[in-house]
């Protein structure tokens, strides 16, 4: 197993970099610390041949490394005369309203994080996805806004980017190390989510995707082994990217929410309808043929008499099943 990232996983990605790399890069990220946003950065350069795209790779990790610096633009250009090499990189907003939106954040991150520093870890994990997966819609307007922390913190949407740039900064927050992985979906577009280490464990924790539905919050995509995201998720394997291959995290799994027959089925449905709970929660342990799942609900639901009209919702990449009971 991968031990956690040291600072929190704030330097990650600059552990894979060249050293020419990681002297580009410790001298955009001082330039920033300082609060210099000129948008160019200049460097002595050691390896003329290597110079361009380690620069490169330095921004990047840069970026992926701080989503706090969501001042930073997509796109950099790099020049070299001799030894010296400047980088120019767009800020997207005025040094004044940099100051503005990171006095939001800081709020938005303290509103979203407080009352959780006497939990233990897993509760105080569970508790701010819960309240970011909440507040957050998905919105894409083609606007820088929905690619970084300004759109979930000034008007509570964005994209995935946006979404997760949030998430990192809030489990950084409550002392648990997480980095930002990149992979596709099935319709070959590009996303990202987080990886986190959670008692030390490397998880997938993909708060974008866990958008509540029915006014209910699934917990689908909360602390996932390779195997458990590889379902509806892909190219996301990576040398950089650390195995996750434990499923003892997950949400269903940690809370008891896992059945492995028939039996445990019934047993479950029967002992949350009788407590009255609604939506129940439920992952699937064992295989069944394709559709098979609602099949086996509807009948145990039959067979236990549980009164009611219920509304199924089920997630064959994860082999999960919420059960709600119409009022």
């Amino acid at each position: 197993m991968v031990k956690p990232p040291e600072k929190l996983g704030s330097e990650y990605y600059k552990g894979f970099l060249t050293p020419q790399g990681r002297a580009f890069y410790d001298r955009i990220n001082a330039q920033l610390i300082r609060g210099e946003y000129s948008g160019i950065t200049t460097f002595t350069i050691s390896d003329p041949e290597t110079s361009a795209s380690d620069c490169f790779a330095a921004y990047k990790a840069v970026r992926d490394d701080h989503p706090e610096y969501f001042y930073l633009g997509f796109q950099s250009e790099f020049t070299r005369k001799g030894h010296a090499g400047t980088l120019k990189y767009p800020i997207l907003y005025t040094p004044n309203n940099i100051d503005r939106i990171r006095e939001q954040m800081r709020k938005s991150i303290y509103r979203l994080v407080r009352g959780t520093a006497y939990l233990p870890e897993i509760e105080r994990e569970v508790l701010v996805y819960e309240r970011i997966a909440k507040k957050l819609s998905y919105a894409n307007h083609n606007d820088v806004r929905d690619h970084n922390i300004v759109g979930p913190v000034l008007l509570s949407s964005g994209v995935c980017e946006g979404h997760n740039a949030l998430l990192l900064l809030c489990f950084r927050r409550i002392g648990i190390p997480c980095i930002k992985v990149y992979g596709k979906t099935k319709t070959d577009s590009w996303h990202c989510w987080t990886v986190a280490w959670v008692n030390g464990v490397p998880v997938h924790c993909d708060v974008t995707w866990d958008r509540p539905e029915g006014g209910f919050l699934r917990f689908n995509y909360l602390n996932l082994s390779d195997a458990q995201i590889a379902g509806d998720h892909y190219e996301f394997k990576d040398p950089r990217v650390p195995v996750c291959s434990s499923e003892a995290l997950s949400y269903y799994s940690q809370r008891g929410l896992c059945v492995y027959s028939y039996q445990d089925l019934k047993a479950r449905l029967a002992k949350d309808s009788r407590r009255g709970i609604s939506p129940i929660l439920i992952h699937f342990g064992y295989q069944l043929p394709a559709g098979g799942y609602l099949k086996e609900t509807r009948r145990a639901l039959k067979e236990e008499r549980i009164d009611g009209q219920h509304e199924l919702y089920f997630y064959p990449a994860l082999k999960n099943l919420v059960v709600k009971k119409l009022i």
